[in-house]
């Protein structure tokens, strides 16, 4: 009944171990906590759409508006084919820790957006606690962009300059260069890790915008801001840009392009297409 070699007590050891296996992930499977169904759930919630606006001529604090590079220098297709659009995308570590939400685990790429999504759309809010809602923004103002979700412990897209040990102010998976040197990164933060004396610095999630062309930025500061018109949008602190990469990351997502705080100048001391952006209803 048995070949040779094969002795019953390791046979039922192993067909133990496999009922024993099977048993487990079923239970697993009926609890949603098998990896692919924990994939699923999270892949469902980041793409839960959204409502952008309300839609006005300029922007204002506290409407949401999804913000697009003016161009992606590394592709054949235009980028309104691709419909690219900075993003939240959820790591490794933050699935394998049941993270269901956006935390501050999350990075930030540039990802193809079919349609407006909480992982993709962000809220225009004052840099401090003021209620600014209504109120228009201007170039040269510094204002803070915040994730849709969670709703009671809202998270701030920030970077930094590096620390005294010349460490990244950001943990992240992937990370790009510039001329041999690490670019700064792009973050979330949590609001009760932000403050005086909380992980993070306030001022480290404050951005402005700027005019696209640097010899009309000192007049056009303290106008409204047009949407859908292309502008550099600066890190308040580094004072550098925010940037697009023509790197990829593997993502849980897909491959998306990386971004960062990094300014990009051409010969006549112009931002290249890595700096250029819009923000969009």
């Amino acid at each position: 009944m048995y070949g040779p070699g094969v002795k019953v007590g390791n046979w039922l050891e192993t067909a133990l171990s496999e009922e024993m296996r099977m048993s487990d992930m079923k239970k697993r499977r009926e609890s949603g906590n098998l990896l692919l169904d924990k994939t699923r759930a999270v892949y469902d919630r980041f793409y839960q759409g959204t409502v952008l606006g309300p839609p006005q001529d300029v922007l204002a604090f506290g409407v949401v508006v999804q913000i697009r590079p003016v161009k992606i220098g590394v592709c054949r297709q235009q980028v309104s084919d691709q419909n690219l659009v900075l993003s939240v995308v959820i790591t490794q570590e933050g699935l394998h820790r049941n993270c269901k939400t956006i935390n501050e685990m999350c990075d930030l790429t540039v990802a193809p957006s079919p349609r407006p999504a909480l992982r993709n759309s962000f809220r225009i809010v004052s840099p401090n606690e003021d209620d600014r809602t209504g109120q228009y923004l201007a170039y040269g103002e510094k204002f803070r962009l915040q994730a849709l979700e969670p709703a009671d412990e809202p998270m701030y897209v920030f970077s930094g300059p590096k620390r005294l040990n010349l460490s990244l102010p950001v943990e992240k998976a992937f990370f790009t260069t510039k001329n041999g040197e690490v670019t700064l990164p792009l973050g979330l933060v949590s609001h009760k890790n932000c403050g005086p004396s909380a992980r993070v610095p306030t001022s480290h999630t404050h951005f402005f915008c700027a005019h696209k062309d640097p010899d009309l930025r000192f007049e056009s500061e303290g106008k409204t801001i047009p949407v859908h018109n292309p502008l550099v949008i600066v890190h308040a602190v580094t004072n550098r840009n925010l940037a697009v990469e023509n790197v990829l990351a593997n993502t849980l997502f897909g491959p998306e392009f990386q971004v960062s705080v990094q300014t990009y100048k051409n010969v006549y001391k112009r931002e290249t297409w890595k700096n250029l952006w819009k923000f969009t209803y």
